[in-house]
């Protein structure tokens, strides 16, 4: 079933900012940050790779930003699962990809329920059907800036009257060169479709490497440090929802993505063959899934062990 490849614009880019702190948005481009950062006297810091592309294609996104991954995130093994009823569900596909990706959400427009001086709250409304996806839900993301950094929820709202298998989380393109954090399990995957635990302790340390990689972490402590070439650093802190994180270095890119989510890839399929901790949710007809992520600027370790 092929799915509609669209051209998406990101016109007009929603600006909110605190202090030195400033997010860029673009609603109708798949309610995607295309840039954040921190302004100096002599320059700005970007702590995004900023997407500096006006208009693209929905199955050629701009390598940059931040979208969000909304009712999954990462693939769906040949974009077929068997639903919490058993009947197998059958999702649409861009043309020439076998799985399906990433969700629908960076895909779509996104509707602009409230616009302030440092706060956008959008919102994506799913018809059940469309897609492939049987069920309808609402989903809501809220994007907030201070002095100290930004802040992103998404909240997921099952307006169907069955259950919905569901998942979420955030895609963002990092300029760090390295990225820090604690996880518990390291689930081994082919063609990044994840398979099982792999049973080795997984990486703590992952750093920009040419050749390319891409890990899939669950047990995830929530938090991470980013290490930026100049020394800065950037601090995240999800909450227990998201307790899967992808890291993702493409080779020769010149990026990193860490991606805060709240389950493995191919969750749907591994969660229906009964492995533990794939970390998807079912959600029951008229009720809501919530997630927040915390971007720190310029952070340090608190207290003098080092430890946060």
């Amino acid at each position: 079933m092929e799915r509609e490849t669209v051209d998406l614009g990101a016109a007009p880019v929603l600006r909110i900012g605190s202090g030195p702190q400033f997010i860029e948005v673009a609603p109708a481009a798949g309610g995607r940050i295309t840039r954040f950062a921190t302004m100096r006297e002599d320059g700005i810091d970007d702590w995004l790779a900023p997407v500096t592309v006006s208009r693209w294609l929905s199955d050629a996104w701009p390598k940059g930003g931040c979208y969000p991954l909304v009712p999954f995130s990462n693939r769906v093994r040949d974009a077929r699962f068997p639903g919490p009823d058993g009947a197998r569900v059958e999702l649409s596909t861009f043309p020439g990809a076998q799985h399906a990706l990433h969700g629908f959400g960076q895909y779509a427009a996104w509707s602009v329920e409230e616009q302030g001086a440092e706060r956008i709250v959008l919102h994506y409304a799913h018809a059940a059907g469309r897609h492939g996806w049987p069920w309808a839900f609402d989903a809501t993301q809220t994007i907030s800036v201070s002095g100290e950094g930004a802040r992103l929820s998404m909240r997921v709202a099952n307006r169907s009257a069955q259950p919905m298998p569901a998942g979420f989380g955030f895609h963002p393109y990092f300029g760090a060169t390295e990225a820090e954090l604690d996880a518990a399990v390291d689930w081994r995957h082919e063609g990044e479709i994840a398979i099982e635990p792999s049973g080795q302790a997984p990486a703590r340390l992952h750093v920009r490497d040419p050749a390319g990689y891409t890990r899939y972490l669950g047990g995830w402590d929530g938090r991470a440090t980013l290490r930026y070439a100049d020394g800065r650093t950037l601090r995240l802190e999800a909450s227990a929802r998201l307790s899967h994180v992808v890291v993702h270095c493409p080779a020769g890119a010149g990026y990193l993505c860490v991606e805060p989510v709240s389950h493995v890839s191919d969750g749907f399929n591994l969660h229906a063959k009964g492995l533990p901790d794939t970390g998807v949710a079912v959600i029951a007809p008229g009720s809501e899934i919530e997630a927040s992520l915390v971007l720190e600027t310029g952070a340090r370790p608190r207290g003098g062990d080092g430890a946060w």
